[in-house]
């Protein structure tokens, strides 16, 4: 799908591709796309013109925010009773992509507790791979209300 601007939302759809849960913040950035091959789960989304950075580039802050959110949501799909935060966080920019370019990331456990999940994946447009990232998620635990008698 590298620099194929003819690939759409729509042509994802019709290969299997799924839009993740929505949000109000997906709904900005997105859409953010996934599908299960085997065990694993990629996630996807295509390089349009809202994400430009103003030099045909999408902004590396969307690419850090579609990388928090597909290695997020793969965390909690491991842990789906659990809801879980981003306590830290870290993306390198290593190749370029385009307007029109199909973004996909497979997202990897590195190390699971019971507090924490460890998370990285690389993106990738086609063999490509143009960012690297990883994460640590915390299992949070809402606080019992003060004077709760």
């Amino acid at each position: 799908m590298e620099g194929d601007a003819a690939v759409g939302v729509e042509d994802l759809l019709a290969a299997g591709w799924k839009p993740v849960r929505p949000s109000a913040f997906n709904q900005l950035i997105g859409p953010i796309l996934h599908r299960r091959d085997g065990d694993a789960i990629r996630f996807c989304f295509r390089v349009d013109p809202k994400h430009d950075n103003s030099v045909d580039r999408p902004h590396g802050g969307m690419i850090m925010a579609f990388c928090d959110e597909a290695l997020g949501l793969a965390a909690h799909m491991v842990r789906p009773r659990d809801r879980l935060l981003t306590v830290g966080f870290d993306c390198q920019f290593i190749g370029a992509s385009s307007v029109g370019d199909v973004i996909e990331i497979e997202p990897h456990v590195t190390r699971a507790t019971s507090s924490l999940m460890f998370m990285r994946g690389d993106c990738t447009i086609g063999d490509r791979v143009v960012a690297s990232c990883s994460g640590i998620w915390k299992v949070f635990r809402p606080r019992a209300a003060a004077g709760g008698g």
